[in-house]
């Protein structure tokens, strides 16, 4: 039976250090948010947040919310943006801010050791000092964790051809919903893959939290290619990028990278940095190649000539400096939608559909067409080489009539990626936000994920309200 708060925070007292708990509201009140548009409105206060040191404070933790019945949520970074680690029912959370190690890399076995909390770019810099890198790269990097990436499967512009976390993900120590704890991946397993058992870890990764807490994550690193180049090509049409990219894999060509600016999103960035000099046109694609300087050198090349068959314009930068004020027209997104719409702000909502690539024309057309119809202002761009197609939804927060018109739009987002045979989300996750969509989405195969959450989580307190909409 779940108890008051001050119950609840007694009892972790009795079982943790006093600096491990916090529960005076004014430093609770971060904890309502992540970064998605639905916790700025929702307010959700936890209980209680604790602050682990080891893997015995989470089972602490845990036992205590099983024993009082009372949720318990992990967070990484609050980067998240579909309040994912927010405890909507109120209950624990558990912030993995002291536990951010890297506890071993093995370069000769290609991998590493880490504890949830670490930040993304903080391994990356670790990785980078042995030739090494691990590969899903979300747009958070600079800030969000591993651990978060796990739960969420996350990925970023390199999955065309690296794949998404899960990929990478080994193996697991995880605490359960019954405060035990296990290993995924072979207790003592040093193996890059394995066929033995159920794969336990691929269940793990990607249920945000609602089947166990991640512990520390035995991740799959790869040697870093030496050189790279950048080709900025420009398009009359959106169906002419497909069909370019289409040539691309005709002719055995599998970029790093291939991602998408949409007419909308070059005029932002035209405003925002003119000197890029971005083509006129409907379309903008920036594609990278990767290996060792030959192997880039004539890549490149190659691949221009292709893209040059339907691309109005294309160069390439092999010059590092160069491939970094190409790839601004990308990174300075955010800037360049500010500048673009003064005095709206962006909104994480409906931000994460992916389809099937041939889609991507009718759906950037449908969600422009909802945009116009609801007077909203969307940038699109993308993941153009797996289809994920990232809408920049912009208004004024304090209007409310806009604020409704933003979440019909999000709405119908959501539904047209299922429509056309996509997904509502294809790297940040379901949390609260998308659950509602799970069933449309899924279908019976619902109730099955259901069943298995049912199965592992009896008591319901592992980060209820996510993932298993109805």
């Amino acid at each position: 039976m779940a108890v008051g708060s001050a119950g609840v925070v007694r009892r972790l007292r009795q079982v943790l250090p006093a600096d491990r708990v916090i529960d005076d509201r004014a430093t609770l009140i971060p904890y309502q948010y992540d970064a998605s548009f639905w916790s700025l409105r929702q307010r959700r206060m936890p209980q209680a947040v604790i602050v682990p040191e080891t893997v015995a404070d989470v089972v602490a933790a845990v036992r205590v919310a099983s024993e009082t019945g009372v949720p318990i949520v992990p967070r990484g970074a609050g980067t998240g943006q579909t309040g994912g680690a927010i405890a909507p029912e109120g209950g624990v959370v558990v912030s993995f801010a002291r536990m951010r190690r890297v506890v071993e890399v093995d370069r000769r076995n290609l991998q590493a050791i880490v504890e949830p909390g670490l930040v993304y770019l903080d391994l990356q810099n670790v990785l980078a000092e042995r030739g090494l890198f691990f590969p899903p790269d979300p747009g958070s990097g600079r800030a969000c964790t591993i651990g978060g990436m796990a739960a969420n499967n996350a990925s970023g512009p390199h999955a065309v051809r690296w794949g998404t976390t899960s990929a990478y993900v080994l193996g697991a120590e995880v605490v359960l919903a019954d405060a035990s704890v296990i290993t995924t991946g072979g207790v003592r397993s040093k193996a890059l893959k394995s066929s033995s058992g159920i794969d336990l870890t691929k269940l793990f990764v990607g249920s945000e939290g609602t089947l166990g807490i991640f512990t520390k994550l035995r991740l799959r690193v790869q040697p870093r290619p030496p050189a790279r180049a950048v080709i900025l090509a420009g398009y009359a049409r959106l169906e002419d990028t497909v069909a370019s990219l289409d040539d691309l894999f005709e002719a055995g060509i599998l970029p790093s990278t291939a991602e998408l600016l949409d007419r909308s999103a070059v005029e932002a960035i035209q405003l925002w940095r003119p000197e890029l000099g971005l083509p006129d046109g409907e379309a903008v694609l920036l594609i990278e190649v990767e290996g060792t300087p030959d192997q880039v050198g004539a890549s490149v090349r190659f691949t221009d000539g292709i893209v040059r068959r339907r691309a109005t314009v294309s160069r390439f930068a092999e010059d590092e400096k160069e491939i970094q004020r190409l790839w601004a027209a990308r990174s300075g997104m955010a800037a360049a939608t500010a500048l673009a719409h003064p005095g709206k702000h962006r909104i994480f909502a409906g931000e994460d559909l992916a389809v099937p690539l041939t889609e991507i024309p009718r759906t950037v057309r449908a969600a422009r067409e909802i945009g116009e119809q609801l007077r909203i202002a969307v940038i699109f761009y993308g993941h153009f080489g797996d289809g994920n197609v990232h809408t920049a939804i912009l208004i004024d927060p304090e209007d409310a009539d806009e604020v409704q018109r933003a979440d019909e739009l999000a709405d119908r987002l959501h539904k047209l990626a299922i429509e056309v045979g996509g997904t509502v989300t294809g790297e940040h996750g379901t949390g609260a936000v998308r659950a509602q969509y799970m069933r449309a989405e899924h279908g019976d195969a619902l109730d099955v994920m259901k069943r298995i959450k049912d199965l592992m989580d009896p008591k319901g307190i592992l980060n209820p309200g996510k993932l298993y909409g109805s």
